[in-house]
């Protein structure tokens, strides 16, 4: 009976926020050690924690059990060069702290993110790497509420986010893409991108547009196809461009999986790269520099996320502060033998 009195005391966070008169966001702080709160709120908010017996219900599995030894990594999918670079440097950085890897791939439904997210807290984890676009189905809100530890890596609803994330410079890459065709004298570059829901896929198209603005060409937007990072995405989006009636010159891509679509499509139409049609990336995945002609393209430095981000996720699992809430790190452009000036001559199509 008195474990029940005692039970029934306790607040929730959104109880102990009110009490406090501050946000769930500053409470999920203090729960997690993170930096951003005040001395004296963090004292009050900790004050509170211990008069109400508030223990969340993943940090009492932890106290009862130890730590579990695992670290969840959950992706869109199990397929491009991408997520294994990501997944290279994870590996990477957990050889030396014994803790086993378990991967997920949500394939993009939100009904499959929900269920890896039930099926999470019904276990115990040591913390979760995120490479998805999380913020569909409140995953760092459920995370927080339950006192798991996280790092997301990639797309990012800046700056808004409160909690720990890694990422490039996205917006860079895109305008140094553009750029590099520019130089080259394409006035008429097509681009395929990403969804356009995802932070990192607008942030291709904005450094695009800014190139082309500033090089003083219009824009136009029939050469702008939206995809979905995918090869056969790639294919497609490329016969849409080569149809229209002023086909580009030259195509950007917002993944490498998209270029050796593109590669696809412009064999089918027997365009030669570079001589018809100039063609850059965005990744610099392990193929790209096999595939015929070797691809230019933008260099993410996928394995050193993967590594930083497991260092932070490592940090926070210990209870140690991190240097930095939020680490940027550079895109740069690698140039190969699918870029040059463009044709001369008129492009068939057919």
């Amino acid at each position: 009976m008195a474990q029940e009195s005692k039970q029934s005391k306790r607040l929730t966070m959104v109880e102990i926020a009110k009490e406090a008169g501050v946000s769930t966001t500053t409470v999920s702080k203090v729960l997690n050690q993170l930096p951003g709160v005040g001395a004296q709120t963090r004292a009050r908010i900790q004050r509170l924690i211990e008069q109400n017996d508030y223990v969340q219900n993943h940090a009492a599995r932890h106290l009862r059990k130890g730590q579990s030894g695992s670290i969840d990594l959950v992706i869109m999918r199990l397929e491009g060069g991408y997520d294994l670079g990501i997944m290279h440097g994870v590996q990477d950085a957990l050889e030396e702290s014994g803790h086993r890897l378990t991967v997920f791939a949500t394939h993009e439904n939100e009904d499959t993110e929900r269920l890896w997210l039930r099926r999470l807290l019904d276990r115990s984890t040591d913390g979760v790497l995120l490479l998805l676009p999380y913020e569909r189905v409140g995953i760092p809100n459920a995370l927080m509420e339950q006192n798991i530890p996280f790092v997301a890596i990639g797309d990012r609803n800046e700056p808004t986010t409160t909690f720990p994330t890694i990422g490039s410079t996205i917006w860079l890459g895109g305008y140094t893409a553009t750029e590099h065709l520019i130089s080259l004298g394409h006035r008429r570059i097509g681009i395929i991108t990403g969804p356009l829901h995802l932070t990192t896929s607008r942030a291709r198209l904005a450094g695009y547009r800014e190139a082309l603005e500033r090089a003083g060409i219009g824009i136009d937007p029939a050469l702008i196809c939206e995809g979905n990072y995918l090869l056969g995405d790639g294919i497609k989006q490329t016969f849409t461009l080569l149809n229209q009636p002023d086909p580009p010159t030259a195509i950007f891509t917002g993944n490498d999986a998209q270029a050796a679509g593109v590669y696809q499509a412009l064999y089918k139409r027997n365009i030669r790269i570079p001589d018809d049609m100039s063609v850059i990336g965005f990744d610099d995945v392990m193929y790209t520099a096999q595939m015929a002609p070797p691809l230019t393209t933008i260099h993410q430095p996928l394995i050193e996320m993967g590594r930083m981000a497991t260092g932070m996720l490592l940090r926070l699992i210990a209870g140690l502060p991190l240097d930095s809430n939020h680490v940027e790190l550079s895109t740069s452009l690698v140039v190969r033998e699918s870029c040059a000036a463009p044709r001369t001559h008129p492009l068939s199509t057919t």
